[in-house]
């Protein structure tokens, strides 16, 4: 499992809508005013969602899906050495020293110690194989105005406020909706299928992205307008060079063929090695 050549590319297009209130945060913008906890804004001042925070989101989901039924398949790439998938020596991707990791990678090792999440949505060690663009948002669905709110620190013997830890935090209103591009650069069946299993969630409304979604903001769905998949082949990678619209519609029926197929290796509790 090597990123050295085509590998196949899916890619998902939609609008990512709003159903409730949505607060992603910035550490500090000069642009937010007033406010002890702005939104993030782009250089014109509009909100956005970065790509980040949504590829964070979605695995998170996948991984608490597959944990669920097999531990051991989603490891904690950033916990204690116990919790990684792979030792925690292993070189850092980018690093002069990954070159040995890069090796191992191509002799066939460090996937067969790669835990199913990882291989997908990578790793310290190891280039994620999906990328999401920040989420700019569509003009004609914002008014071109944040609501600021409350919030207050609360004494848990009292069950009443704290006086002088109180705060405000700006969000963008519902209804607000961002376009979403999503890229997975491989055609396996399978991890397309693991990954469907998120993509799922967020359509059917189950994913909260942001700050105070106990408070019940952040819910999101996302509305998928198109699916295309180029496959590794040549004949596929040449027409998709010579036209990029030249990739393959997918429908619903393939997507579920994909969770059918990653349903399998879940339930037989083995993901063969990627062919190529």
């Amino acid at each position: 499992m090597t990123f050295e050549r085509f590998a196949g590319r899916f890619t998902v297009e939609g609008r990512l809508l709003a159903l409730s209130a949505l607060h992603v945060g910035a550490a500090s913008n000069p642009l937010a005013v007033g406010t002890d906890r702005p939104v993030a804004r782009d250089a014109l001042g509009r909100p956005y969602i970065p790509g980040a925070t949504l590829k964070g989101a979605l695995r998170t989901e996948v991984e608490r899906l597959v944990r669920a039924v097999r531990p051991a398949r989603a490891c904690n790439p950033v916990g204690a050495a116990a919790e990684r998938c792979v030792p925690a020596g292993l070189p850092r991707a980018g690093t002069p020293a990954a070159g040995e990791a890069a090796s191992a990678a191509a002799a066939g090792t460090l996937p067969a110690e790669t835990c199913w999440v990882c291989r997908l949505f990578g790793a310290p060690w190891l280039a994620s194989r999906v990328q999401v663009a920040d989420l700019a948002i569509e003009p004609d669905s914002w008014l071109g105005q944040f609501q600021v709110r409350e919030g207050i620190a609360v004494d848990r013997d009292t069950d009443t406020g704290r006086r002088g830890q109180g705060y405000d935090y700006e969000v963008v209103p519902a209804g607000a909706a961002f376009g979403c591009r999503l890229r997975a650069d491989t055609d396996d069946s399978r991890l397309l299928g693991m990954l469907a299993l998120g993509l799922r969630a967020l359509e059917t409304g189950q994913v909260a992205l942001g700050g105070g979604r106990s408070r019940g903001l952040g819910r999101v769905a996302l509305a998928v307008e198109r699916r295309t998949l180029v496959r590794r082949d040549a004949d596929s990678l040449l027409a998709y060079l010579a036209d990029p619209d030249a990739g393959v519609p997918v429908d619903d029926a393939t997507v579920r063929e994909w969770v059918g197929a990653f349903l399998d290796c879940l339930r037989a509790d083995a993901l063969p090695e990627e062919a190529g």
